[in-house]
């Protein structure tokens, strides 16, 4: 009898942990955000690609502001941002709780200036190893600055999203217009 009782808890332990691995809502989970530009001509598109999500940029004035409020699903763990401009001169993520700017230099070498996080009464640097620390890359086969091809790809920092709630917005200035 002792043996049946260890086996059916076995079991019943594997089951939770196999229903526990996983959210009851995993197959609605997938994000889904209705996304409103500050200039018509900007087009912005929201990929689900493997278990990222990536917000496509494409503005040919090169100064515009996206925001992106989560409709549906939860927020991605995993959230790049790929922006189609020759430079990069400001880039801001902003949710109720933080604001993120960053700065790429505008030489042929590509450097990122600064990070930093800006509330209204202070303003503070970050390092790399900080939380809020944003991976900016350029996807390109040439990466001098100004960009013929390719964009900049933002890697937006967890702990961003884990605080942002269900809306956040972006904003981007290109030096090269």
């Amino acid at each position: 009898m002792k043996q049946i009782v260890l086996h059916t808890s076995l079991l019943m332990c594997l089951f939770l942990v196999s229903c526990a691995s996983q959210p009851a809502n995993a197959q609605d989970s997938k994000p889904e955000f209705r996304v409103t530009t500050k200039n018509a001509d900007d087009k912005i598109t929201v990929l689900d690609q493997e278990s990222r999500t990536v917000i496509d940029i494409h503005s040919d004035f090169g100064i515009g502001s996206a925001s992106l409020e989560l409709v549906s699903g939860s927020m991605p763990t995993i959230l790049l941002l790929r922006l189609h401009l020759k430079g990069l001169e400001e880039f801001q993520i902003i949710s109720s709780q933080t604001t993120i700017a960053a700065s790429v230099s505008s030489g042929q070498v590509f450097n990122i200036i600064n990070q930093r996080v800006v509330s209204p009464d202070k303003e503070r640097p970050l390092l790399m190893i900080d939380p809020l620390w944003m991976d900016i890359n350029i996807v390109s086969a040439d990466r001098d600055i100004p960009l013929d091809e390719g964009y900049f790809e933002i890697a937006v920092p967890g702990e961003f999203l884990r605080n942002a709630g269900d809306f956040f917005e972006i904003k981007w200035i290109d030096f090269y217009r």
